[in-house]
């Protein structure tokens, strides 16, 4: 797929804008929806996640866009080896927590119920990942130059 036009930097300043709208929106719905109570509740907050994410998504697909051949295939390895190695990582992790339990203490913080502690373990697994993925990017781009 050839480029529509190359970002410029009005085009990056456009759409880290907008990221950053949209974040901030979804972030006051979340914390509003969060404290209603029963099935309506509920669902409006999957409702409202789902269109954020969707236009998430829409800013993602015009940002691939206008990225050039080589700047595609830098995320793109990045992508594949630095996620790769991020969920390894987490992989690890998961086998040393559910093997040896009775040797590891989880910090209070991480949480106290079974889904505060999901919600831990998938934002640590995501850390990993873009650790892993901003490495191998510059590893690609370092490489190169």
């Amino acid at each position: 797929m050839k480029p529509k036009k190359p970002l410029s930097l009005r085009d990056g300043a456009i759409m880290l804008a907008g990221v950053l709208l949209i974040g901030f929106v979804g972030g006051l719905a979340s914390g509003i929806l969060a404290d209603r109570p029963g099935s309506a509740a509920f669902w409006t907050t999957v409702a409202f996640t789902v269109v954020m994410m969707a236009a998430v998504l829409g800013v993602s697909f015009w940002w691939w866009r206008r990225l050039d051949e080589a700047a595609r295939e830098a995320h793109k390895w990045a992508w594949y080896w630095g996620g790769s190695m991020g969920m390894l990582i987490g992989v690890v992790l998961l086998v040393v927590l559910t093997t040896r339990p009775a040797d590891i203490v989880i910090p209070a913080s991480f949480g106290q119920t079974p889904a505060d502690l999901l919600g831990a373990g998938m934002i640590a697994i995501l850390g990993f990942q873009l650790i892993g993925y901003g490495l191998a990017w510059a590893w690609w781009w370092f490489g190169r130059r």
